[in-house]
């Protein structure tokens, strides 16, 4: 039985092994900075713009990516919308070509946003922009990170399931 045990307790512990492994893997692939590329650079676009009924005005945003393969630029100094008050919803990773209507601004009223992208800023002004045509299909909510927050939630959940089994095996079978 000491050897039965012994053996268990070493499946156990490379299971385990190999679940942390894997969770430090998807959240290192996760938190690696994006770099643009040498020979491409991305630009943000101002689409148009679309008044709204009650009074508040929606920016759409666009962009150009002159690199041959996808570009990554996580949210944060290069890559944001001001101010701070509109939040993230710009992409992160930049399709090579352009792409309109990657993401959409609704302002209430004042100033309109701003998005600093790898070194360009561009300015949604209502007065200055060309409106959208009536056919305008407006882009999907969200920037795309709700897959990378999934797979993120799914490996810690793995450890804990690894945890809470190694802690209800059986004592004959090597358990505490």
């Amino acid at each position: 039985m000491d050897r039965r045990s012994s053996t268990v307790r070493r499946m156990r512990t490379r299971a385990t092994r190999a679940a942390l492994v894997a969770l430090i893997v998807v959240a290192g692939l996760l938190a690696l900075p994006g770099t643009a590329s040498a020979t491409g650079t991305v630009v943000p676009l101002l689409d148009c713009v679309v008044t709204n009924r009650d009074g508040s005005w929606t920016a759409v945003f666009g962009y150009r990516n002159t690199a041959s393969s996808p570009v990554r630029i996580p949210a944060g100094p290069r890559n944001k919308v001001t101010p701070v008050t509109y939040g993230a919803p710009q992409p992160i990773t930049f399709q090579p070509g352009t792409h309109r209507g990657a993401f959409t601004v609704t302002v209430s009223r004042g100033a309109g946003p701003m998005w600093h992208l790898d070194g360009t800023n561009l300015a949604a002004r209502l007065r200055s922009a060309t409106a959208c045509p009536p056919s305008t299909q407006m882009p999907a909510e969200g920037n795309g990170t709700g897959t990378a927050i999934a797979l993120m939630a799914a490996g810690l959940v793995g450890a804990m399931v690894v945890q809470r089994a190694r802690r209800r095996a059986p004592a004959g079978l090597g358990g505490a």
